[in-house]
């Protein structure tokens, strides 16, 4: 399959995710979104994308106690969802990679629609084509 320089972006910049993955990847994603999937975790998550870097920001910036910032950031640290960086202004926090930014803004999403609402269509169908000197590819 070939996909174009021009027609790739989030969701087509890896022409494997078009394909059917290994049972164990499946695991691993599941894996991945349990992780993530509390409202404590996913304010400190939003906090600390938007700056609110200490756990004292991130508890404000969240709504909840420092106590519990604290915690909640310890255990992202523990699972490999934040990195605790220690420096000169004091024990900061950022999340560990683009891919957790882009499922925080994708669960928000869809906490912002009322059940039943339709959502966007963000993938086109797939439609065989021919191109020039290829057998057939999906574009």
């Amino acid at each position: 399959m070939a996909i174009e320089a021009d027609e790739l972006n989030l969701f087509t910049s890896d022409p494997t995710l078009l394909e059917r993955s290994p049972d164990e990847e499946y695991e691993r994603a599941a894996s991945a979104l349990a992780l993530i999937a509390d409202p404590e975790r996913l304010k400190l998550l939003h906090a600390l994308c938007l700056d609110a870097d200490t756990p004292q920001k991130a508890a404000v910036w969240a709504g909840l106690s420092q106590a519990v910032a604290e915690r909640q950031l310890g255990a992202m640290v523990d699972l490999g969802l934040v990195e605790r960086k220690d420096g000169a202004r004091g024990t900061t926090y950022v999340p560990r990679d683009g891919h957790l930014v882009v499922q925080l803004h994708v669960a928000l999403a869809h906490g912002r629609e009322e059940p039943g609402e339709r959502h966007p269509r963000l993938i086109a169908r797939r439609r065989v084509v021919r191109a020039k000197g290829e057998g057939r590819r999906v574009a």
